[in-house]
């Protein structure tokens, strides 16, 4: 049996907000739009992250940030997503036929920017290690 190797950095989740949004090009097909709030989160906190905090968060969230956009469906929800899926780059997904940078995300979760609903990035290096540029700074 393989031995797990997976170190202690890799161990995290971030808590992302969404809201959804209707496709005005496509008649009744949907997309999110994705907010970090907690980013790198170690995953011995998982568990405070039940159904409870995650209503008190998009109360929170839906209260404080009203939206404008007419496309809007008046849908939001919090989600926990993994460091694996979080940092997804376009190469993780097509690797060499897309000839794509691995610090290109696939899905933009708010990995590149401290924006407004970001509380904490519990592990900035990591962040800073895995995306191309931060807060409009190259990094690579």
């Amino acid at each position: 049996m393989k031995k797990n190797t997976m170190t202690k950095q890799s161990k995290t989740f971030n808590v992302c907000y969404l809201r959804e949004y209707s496709d005005p090009e496509h008649q009744g097909q949907y997309f999110y739009a994705y907010e970090t709030v907690y980013r790198n989160v170690p995953a011995k906190y998982k568990s405070k992250f039940n159904d409870k905090t995650k209503l008190k968060i998009v109360k929170f969230l839906d209260w404080n940030y009203k939206e404008t956009a007419a496309n809007y469906v008046n849908v939001s929800r919090v989600e926990l997503i993994d460091q694996k899926e979080y940092y997804q780059s376009y190469k993780d997904v097509f690797g060499d036929v897309a000839e794509a940078d691995d610090k290109k995300m696939w899905t933009d979760y708010g990995q590149q920017y401290d924006r407004q609903s970001l509380r904490k990035d519990f592990n900035l290096k990591l962040t800073k290690s895995k995306v191309l540029s931060y807060n409009d700074k190259g990094l690579h």
